[in-house]
């Protein structure tokens, strides 16, 4: 009798169980992103899954509210980190309240999503550049969060817009989190009593051996499983005739 039906329902069973577990693990932020070695540092960037209107002309109520956001998801409070949120009021524009001036802040570090492998920029100079390197649609959860605008109160270089900072007129400033171009900062003036939500960056963050990822593994989990036929062959006796 051919062996070749158990090969395969075993190999689906292991496909199943690493589906499974993988869509589990899935649904938590990631916070140390692929290809990070021990001794790196980055930054994570996440969009809000909530909003807040864009009146406050204070700058702490806005860092406060991502603070909140981020908080509240038990992985992003165990890093111990700052939160600041990627606007511009009239008093700080968004690159100096976040840290990410190139001219104030030197080269800074890559910014990550929260999904464990998308870089948004290379260092804070790529951030303000006039484009991104992939859509900012990832929430605190590390679920896609892609739909409306957001808040900004900013230009493409990470200053306030003429009259369009949060706080200073009727209308503010909200970008895309479905776009690479300019328009992920500045797309549209909604009035600033519409609740949008933000885009929230961390302070810089360290990589350590512990947090550096291991093999996967799932992934080994999966081959173990796969392997189970080939084990059970070779430990069957041969009966001779």
């Amino acid at each position: 009798m051919s062996d070749r039906p158990i090969r395969i329902s075993a190999l689906a069973v292991a496909l199943s169980v690493l589906a499974i577990l993988s869509g589990t693990v899935h649904a938590a932020p990631i916070t140390t992103p692929a290809g990070i070695s021990e001794g790196d540092s980055y930054r994570l960037i996440f969009r809000t899954s909530i909003g807040r209107d864009g009146t406050s002309g204070d700058i702490a109520d806005y860092n406060a509210f991502v603070t909140s956001v981020a908080n509240s998801v038990s992985e992003l409070a165990a890093l111990g980190t700052t939160w600041t949120a990627v606007v511009s009021t009239t008093g700080i524009d968004a690159r100096d309240n976040t840290g990410t001036n190139p001219f104030a802040d030197g080269v800074g570090e890559a910014i990550y999503l929260l999904d464990g492998m998308t870089k948004i920029a290379d260092n804070y100079a790529d951030l303000w550049d006039g484009s991104i390197d992939s859509f900012l649609n990832i929430d605190e959860n590390g679920n896609f969060n892609g739909g409306g605008n957001t808040w900004t109160g900013s230009v493409i270089d990470g200053t306030k817009a003429p009259y369009g900072g949060l706080g200073e007129a009727a209308y503010g400033y909200a970008g895309l989190p479905n776009a690479t171009n300019s328009n992920w900062m500045q797309a549209a003036a909604p009035i600033l009593t519409t609740e949008l939500q933000f885009f929230a960056i961390s302070g810089v963050l360290p990589a350590s051996s512990s947090s550096v990822p291991l093999p996967g593994t799932l992934a080994v989990l999966a081959l173990g499983l796969a392997g189970m036929p080939a084990l059970r062959r070779r430990r069957t006796p041969v009966v001779k005739p």
